[in-house]
């Protein structure tokens, strides 16, 4: 943790913005913090400071901008970072403390964690009305909760900082135990979910709304039930929270998966399938700046400015591509079947049906950009955090935790599963639904709703957590990597790369406390093995 966060900081990340909507604010002159947040213009203006961490994209853009989504390993065993291999990719265990991703990220998160606690310090002081102050109030913990989130999933054990930082000095903090850091968290989240709107009064899936909270709280308690901490006794706690979703009757599933990400790419919001997504918009050459590298760092290989320029640095393993069924629709979108060819061309040609070890993920599609000129780099593609599909998938596995594969929740990975196929979500297919012997047991539909969550959630920054709280992570990442070594087929490109991934060992279930903080902060201690 950084020992000084000055209000010059808090005026780059407000003028860097991340969203079209709520965060499309300008900052005023400068102040200092007592006399900053005073009105409802400056409440806003902090709290989209708090939001623009997500999508900053400076410091090598660290978070959703393009690093957490690619480089760093979050797509666990459905894809792997193509270039390389390098000590400073993470997601190919070749990286040591000093790795500038791992730490800027680190200080990225702290920085809106402390940005909220400046506004929730400050905020009973403002001119706004009372209704509107706790809406602001809601959003800004929840922020600081989700921030903690994905520190304590990467680092573990992190320091548990709930004011702001005023000074220099005496800022060594000792590291909260996990449970400490995840019971905090549900803490802000639950009291969080009592302020902010709901879903469909937001109407967007940038900001916080009631039906994000809950389903974000679902995730973390499926978190805190699995490894390393082991608590059964939260899937109960996940189990309700996405129920509360489903009960709602605000979200249903988009009937085309396909659409779900042109709908990302072309700036079309459907808050009942995408609850909570990054906000990104624009080229580059406007202001605020608000354009990501979704689509560029993670997308369809293209030079050329018809498309859309696209590094593709992430491409789908041939697990994945062999996880999906004869008649899912998911396969071919989120895997490109196809490759432009020549490269800086519209012209698509597809592969054959062998060459299934190196194709390009492709979710993320520049072609549907509605914003021009396109820029070369930057995309304003929106990036998915929290799907109704995800919820839906979430209930099945905590209430198959409690109760066994009960019919409901059956019921609600058959519905994922007929949208996959083309089918109406709502009515039963003999094509798409599970067969008995897949929910024989609690041990089978397990293995399904796992099976399930990679074909149906891939690319979206969650299967090499999901992998950890299973406690699979290492044994997955070996075989993707044993696999591309011994196979044959496997083009030289791959070959070199892949399998770097048995290069993992029980040290990268966590990643390093970074150097520069242990160096600031006497306090810290560093994760073993590192």
């Amino acid at each position: 943790m950084k020992k000084t966060y000055t209000f010059l900081l808090l005026l780059i990340l407000i003028t860097s913005g991340s969203c079209k909507k709520f965060l499309d604010t300008q900052p005023e002159d400068f102040l200092s913090p007592e006399y900053y947040y005073t009105n409802e213009t400056q409440i806003n203006t902090a709290l989209a400071g708090i939001y623009s961490v997500m999508a900053d994209t400076r410091n090598e853009e660290p978070f959703y901008a393009a690093s957490y989504i690619s480089a760093m390993g979050t797509e666990g065993d459905d894809g792997y970072y193509r270039k390389g291999p390098d000590r400073n990719i993470v997601g190919q265990f070749l990286y040591n403390a000093s790795v500038p991703a791992i730490s800027h990220l680190w200080s990225g998160l702290y920085e809106g964690i402390n940005l909220a606690n400046l506004m929730l310090e400050r905020i009973d002081g403002a001119d706004m009305s009372p209704a509107k102050k706790e809406v602001a109030r809601g959003e800004a913990m929840f922020l600081r909760a989700y921030y903690y989130f994905i520190l304590v999933s990467n680092w573990g054990d992190v320091p548990l900082k709930l004011s702001s930082t005023t000074s220099p000095l005496n800022n060594d903090i000792e590291r909260s135990a996990s449970k400490v850091v995840y019971a905090q968290i549900t803490k802000d989240m639950e009291t969080a979910y009592n302020l902010v709107p709901t879903a469909t009064t937001v109407g967007f899936g940038g900001r916080i709304n009631k039906s994000a909270v809950a389903g974000i709280l679902a995730r973390v308690y499926l978190y805190w039930a699995g490894a390393p901490l082991n608590d059964a006794s939260k899937y109960q706690n996940a189990r309700d929270w996405a129920k509360k979703i489903m009960d709602s009757q605000e979200h249903t599933l988009n009937p085309s998966y396909q659409q779900i990400f042109i709908n990302y790419a072309a700036d079309k919001y459907d808050v009942k399938e995408s609850i909570w997504e990054v906000e990104f918009y624009g080229n580059r050459t406007d202001r605020p700046r608000q354009a990501g590298l979704v689509g560029n760092y993670i997308g369809i290989r293209n030079t050329g400015d018809e498309v859309g320029n696209s590094n593709a640095n992430v491409r789908a393993t041939a697990r994945l591509y062999r996880l999906y069924g004869n008649g899912d629709l998911r396969r071919d979108w989120a895997i490109a079947p196809f490759q432009y060819t020549p490269v800086n061309s519209s012209t698509k040609v597809n592969y054959s049906t062998s060459a299934i070890w190196n194709r390009d993920a492709g979710k993320y599609r520049r072609e549907y950009e509605v914003f021009l000129p396109k820029s070369k780099g930057y995309t304003p593609i929106n990036y998915p955090i929290l799907r109704y599909a995800d919820v839906l998938l979430m209930f099945a596995e905590a209430e198959n935790q409690l109760s066994g594969p009960t019919a409901e929740a059956v019921n609600a990975v058959n519905m994922v599963r007929r949208r996959g196929y083309g089918k109406n979500p709502a009515t039963a297919d003999a094509t798409a639904d599970l067969r008995a012997s897949q929910y024989a047991d609690r041990t089978a539909f397990l293995q399904v709703i796992q099976d399930e969550r990679s074909r149906e959630l891939c690319f979206e920054s969650l299967r090499k957590y999901d992998l950890i709280r299973w406690g699979t992570y290492l044994f997955a990442m070996k075989a993707v990597g044993a696999e591309y070594q011994s196979a044959s087929g496997v083009p030289s490109d791959a070959k070199n790369v892949v399998p770097s991934l048995q290069l993992i060992d029980q040290k990268h279930l966590l990643w390093p406390i970074p150097t520069h903080d242990l160096s600031l902060n006497r306090k810290l201690t560093q994760n073993p093995g590192w």
